[in-house]
């Protein structure tokens, strides 16, 4: 009997954001639009290396942290 070894499956977060590249789209958005949980949007782009954090600033915002992400190549 073999293993198959399948590649592992694609983060549908990130697919999303790089579909809408250069925007800065907040958790709500993301989770709602992907019809997702809230806490399994959270996991997936903690999972993913192509995702950043947008500093609150560039959105108008003075808070120290915000749910809001792009994509990064």
């Amino acid at each position: 009997m073999k293993l198959v070894i399948s590649e592992k499956p694609e983060n549908i977060v990130e697919v999303y954001l790089k579909e809408n590249k250069g925007k800065n789209l907040s958790l709500r958005k993301i989770y709602r639009d992907l019809k997702l949980k809230r806490r399994k949007a959270i996991w997936l782009i903690h999972q993913s290396k192509n995702i950043d954090n947008v500093n609150p600033l560039n959105v108008g915002s003075k808070s120290t942290f915000l749910h809001v992400y792009k994509y990064r190549e």
